[in-house]
């Protein structure tokens, strides 16, 4: 079919190239003559405008803009990512719609979320004047979610910074709630570090461990300069002891440790952090230790630990980040004492792939992170949380290469029994035995739902229509199994709130056959095929057709909080199907 589609588009293509062959040239020209024709098929209208806002010259885009701007005409989904794509031309080949682009006030009033948030950005991004009314105003409502009076505060800052500073100043230095406090600091801190990290070392200083201030210290991390100006500041007004900590843990997470920000927190939370590296003889009497008290299973515990960030890089049997080495085989591999200094010291032996680049852009912005791909035009980076990072080459006004994105000061939140364990943890990876090698179709990598109302979950599973629509979502968060295969369902729980939860692992299909579905859970479970429904077979036989696939668990932990879930795809005797679960980040 898909086959046939371009075959179609091949042949239209064509004969637009002849009627344009006096249109100014445009590697879009084909395609935008093929959109204005009327005879793309609605399921494919997404391709065509994606590849006229890749391609397009400016006229090609005012095109595009003028199709959003029309009453009816194309869905807000299809409207709100062309908005997106126009975004992606506006920073990376730094080409936008011509003429009169002052519609951009009509769509930050749109009542859908996703077309408001990419129109006010954009109207930074073009610099339209005439939008720093309505910009101001949706910046000043508190109903107004805080993520979109951030983006509508950036982007009035670009047009007109005096009157985006007085804003953000009144608000971060207010009243308000610390979220919005926060974000306030962090989006001044863009144009005014020393101020903006005066307030923040205010904010900080009454803030509590309970209290969400990652994205503030971000906002500083992510500037030239602006984890030196905080660190002054944090200097004269110091926050608690166990903030200290937590905005260490944060940095960390994210593969920084800048120097002077570093030294005055652990200053601060009363952490040793030049302490020298353990003596041949402690070295050996740790290795004593792990051998004598170390707990793989606690071990495995702390290896997931959120604030440890260690699955954000690293996969145990393909499940996890691949930012950093692939840990599955390294206790059979590695001896304990390399463990020990690796987790101590991670700069000691970094290999040529995991080496940082630091980079920072003409803008004043720093960023850092593993080098996915270069080109003469785009740097892509990815960060320590998996994050791809896109910098244009003509942005870049330096780049040096950095340490490994694996903090040193990691063990300074570990007790020393916490510590054992995970060496213990790491020292069982790849051995035969629950940490051994998987060799079987088992799932490693879930995604689940999130962000979800507690009566929308409720509802779901009771009607097809609504399933299908939760299936259809992009609403997905990635988990990842234990080493041995089970996944534990608290840990989504923990993370939505809610008993109810659901799950999806993709299976790719390369040769069509039948094959069996092996679920095992003490939890109440429903499970879906792609959209078919099974009910809550432990063993369910089918035929997989070649392709991508999906399959999707609703499973209800009321009864049995602690309950995991282990997902394996076997291949019955005499069976042709050859398929592998999808694995990764």
């Amino acid at each position: 079919m898909r086959h046939g589609f371009f075959v179609w588009m091949a042949v239209v293509m064509s004969s637009a190239s002849i009627a344009l062959a006096e249109a100014p040239p445009s590697p879009a020209a084909a395609m935008r003559k093929l959109l204005e024709s009327g005879r793309v098929p609605e399921a494919r209208l997404p391709t065509i405008v994606k590849m006229i806002c890749e391609r397009g010259n400016e006229d090609d885009l005012t095109a595009i803009f003028s199709e959003i701007r029309k009453e009816g005409g194309w869905s807000d989904q299809l409207k709100g990512e062309a908005l997106e794509w126009l975004s992606t031309a506006a920073v990376q080949r730094k080409v936008h719609p011509s003429g009169d682009l002052t519609g951009i006030s009509q769509l930050i009033e749109s009542p859908n979320l996703a077309i408001q948030q990419q129109a006010v950005q954009l109207a930074g991004l073009w610099k339209v004047a005439e939008a720093e009314g309505a910009l101001a105003a949706l910046a000043e409502k508190s109903e107004v979610p805080v993520r979109l009076r951030k983006l509508a505060l950036q982007s009035l800052a670009s047009l007109d910074q005096a009157k985006a500073e007085s804003i953000l100043t009144k608000i971060a230095a207010g009243e308000g709630a610390l979220e919005l406090r926060s974000m306030a600091a962090g989006v001044l801190a863009e144009w005014n570090p020393r101020v903006a990290a005066q307030v923040a070392a205010r904010i900080l200083n009454a803030a509590s461990s309970r209290d969400q201030v990652s994205p503030l210290l971000d906002a500083f991390l992510q500037l030239k300069g602006g984890s030196e100006a905080l660190a002054v500041s944090l200097k004269e007004t110091p926050p608690s002891k166990d903030m200290a900590k937590l905005l260490l843990r944060q940095m960390y997470s994210v593969g920084r440790t800048d120097a002077e920000l570093n030294s005055v927190l652990l200053g601060i939370a009363g952490i040793n952090q030049d302490a020298p590296p353990p003596t041949r003889e402690k070295l050996a009497e740790l290795v004593a230790q792990v051998a004598k008290s170390g707990d793989p299973v606690r071990g495995e515990e702390i290896f997931r630990r959120v604030d440890l960030s260690c699955l954000n890089c690293h996969s145990v049997n393909q499940g996890g980040g691949n930012i950093g080495p692939d840990l599955s085989a390294i206790g059979s591999s590695s001896p304990v004492e390399y463990l020990i200094m690796s987790l101590l010291d991670p700069d000691q032996s970094i290999k040529e792939a995991y080496v940082t680049k630091v980079v920072a852009t003409v803008d004043g912005k720093v960023l850092q992170g593993i080098v996915s791909s270069r080109t003469n035009e785009m740097l892509i980076l990815k960060d320590a949380t998996g994050k791809q990072l896109s910098v244009p080459v003509a942005d870049i006004d330096d780049e040096v290469e950095g340490k490994s994105l694996m903090p040193k000061g990691l063990a300074n939140f570990m007790t020393e029994g916490e510590f054992l364990d995970l060496i213990a943890f790491l020292g069982e990876l790849g051995k035969p035995g629950p940490y051994g090698i998987r060799d079987t179709q088992r799932m490693q990598r879930y995604r689940f739902l999130n962000d979800l109302s507690a009566d929308t979950i409720k509802e779901a599973g009771h009607s097809a229509e609504l399933t299908k629509t939760l299936f259809d979502t992009g609403n997905w968060g990635a988990i990842y199994a234990r080493a041995n295969g089970q996944l534990p369902l608290q840990e989504i729980v923990s993370k939505t709130g809610n008993p109810i939860v659901y799950l999806r692992g993709d299976l790719s299909v390369l040769q069509e056959g039948a094959a069996e579905i092996q679920i095992r859970t003490d939890a109440k479970f429903t499970v879906w095929l792609d959209e078919k429904e099974y009910g809550a077979e432990s063993n369910i036989p089918v035929t997989l057709s070649a392709g991508e696939h999906s399959l999707f668990i609703r499973a209800d932990l009321t009864d049995h909080p602690d309950a995991t879930l282990t997902l394996t795809i076997v291949k019955p005797a005499g069976s042709a199907s050859q398929f592998g679960v999808v694995d990764g980040p």
